[in-house]
């Protein structure tokens, strides 16, 4: 049974959307709307995965001290 899309992991979401494209991977898919409308999906998707995962980083690195020459330590001018 396939997990409601309020329950998946990004991993799942990202499988899923892989696994909804696969019909237009085999070249015998003709450019029309419902194409296009797909596509779009899966790019805003993608996009949204994307900025989510670079929120997170930023959310990690903020109480990460930096890796300096002078050994671990907080950025020059903090």
């Amino acid at each position: 049974m396939a997990e409601s899309p309020e329950k998946r992991n990004v991993e799942q979401e990202l499988r899923a959307l892989m696994r909804s494209l696969d019909k237009y991977v085999s070249g015998n898919a003709e450019l029309n709307s419902e194409v296009v409308t797909d596509l779009g999906k899966a790019i805003h998707a993608i996009g949204d995965h994307v900025v989510d995962l670079h929120q997170r980083i930023e959310r990690l690195e903020e109480g990460t001290p930096e890796w300096t020459t002078r050994g671990w330590g907080p950025p020059p001018g903090d």
